[in-house]
């Protein structure tokens, strides 16, 4: 063989090992064909069947962050075109008082989370959150990622906040780790194991979820308006995560977030079928701007918190 023909071969291979290296980090968001993970609705429902009273009544979100991402690295396979990205909280408000779910982060994280041109922090936006997470009856976070728990972590009066925030165990381990400082003057919190679901608040359950962190959980709501809300925070970040059955390439989770890929993609298998069972449930991730926008527009979400205690 001559040395066009070797330098042929060469480059043959060279492109098999680069078209299998884009393959598996970029392309494979694979996920099991069955889930073990179990989407007990049925139970969820029955913690808060003793609520109806109580129940909440409205559902307002807050935009302290916003930015850009390819939706290629949320979800693998997908275009590599730019998708909105915000850094949300919510409010669920009824008339015990609110469970703020998710407190972001401040403009300090905020400056080394968002990304590119489109990056945006909200200080007003920020400000509401803090403000209604004095007046909360129950304040909780999805996981213990800085624009998830960086709200917790910057509270200028933690003894305050202790007296509202619920964590898990590994919650409360990440926020050891963020800010050690804070972590111990919250550690009068209402810190739970969580190995099952547990009701928080009327109408609010707490649903164990390890995987994108260790202590990453869902909220199940039940409005009295009959709605029913899942908060699934980082399991995905954009809704097609579930409804395309796809996880976030390798290469994020492998080089920037170090999740459970196993656990994620099993997670995604399950509330893909959950949304199937239950085409009514609202699920919403975290991070997906036109979703949430849509649910803005569409009324089941408000806009920007209401401060003052009810």
């Amino acid at each position: 063989m001559g040395w066009i023909g070797r330098i042929g071969i060469g480059l043959l291979i060279i492109a098999a090992v680069l078209a299998g290296a884009y393959w598996y980090y970029v392309a494979d968001g694979a996920v099991p064909s069955t889930a073990t993970y179990q989407t007990d609705i049925a139970g969820w429902r029955a913690l808060v069947a003793a609520d109806t009273a109580a129940l909440p009544t409205e559902i307002r979100v807050e935009y302290v962050g916003r930015d850009t991402i390819p939706l290629a690295a949320m979800q693998a396979g997908a275009p590599f075109e730019q998708y909105k990205r915000v850094r949300a909280a919510f409010q669920v408000n009824g008339p015990t008082g609110s469970v703020i779910i998710d407190t972001t982060m401040d403009k300090t994280i905020a400056e080394k989370a968002q990304q590119g041109p489109a990056a945006a922090f909200d200080d007003a936006s920020y400000g509401r959150v803090i403000a209604a997470m004095g007046n909360a009856l129950r304040v909780v976070v999805t996981h213990e990622h800085a624009d998830h728990i960086g709200g917790v972590s910057k509270f200028p009066v933690p003894e305050r906040l202790a007296e509202r925030l619920t964590l898990t165990t590994k919650q409360y381990e990440g926020l050891k780790k963020l800010a050690p400082d804070e972590a111990t003057a919250l550690a009068k919190a209402d810190i739970r194991a969580l190995d099952k679901a547990e009701r928080v608040a009327p109408g609010v359950v707490m649903i164990p979820a390890p995987g994108h962190t260790p202590g990453s959980v869902m909220f199940f709501v039940k409005l009295a308006d009959g709605h029913e809300v899942l908060f699934i925070g980082d399991i995905a970040w954009v809704l097609s995560n579930v409804t395309d059955l796809a996880t976030r390439p390798r290469f994020v989770q492998t080089f920037y977030i170090s999740e459970d890929r196993a656990a994620v993609a099993d997670q995604i298998r399950a509330l893909h079928e959950l949304a199937v069972k239950e085409p009514a449930l609202t699920i919403i991730p975290a991070h997906d701007a036109p979703v949430i926008e849509g649910l803005v527009t569409s009324g089941l979400l408000k806009t920007e918190f209401a401060v003052e205690a009810p």
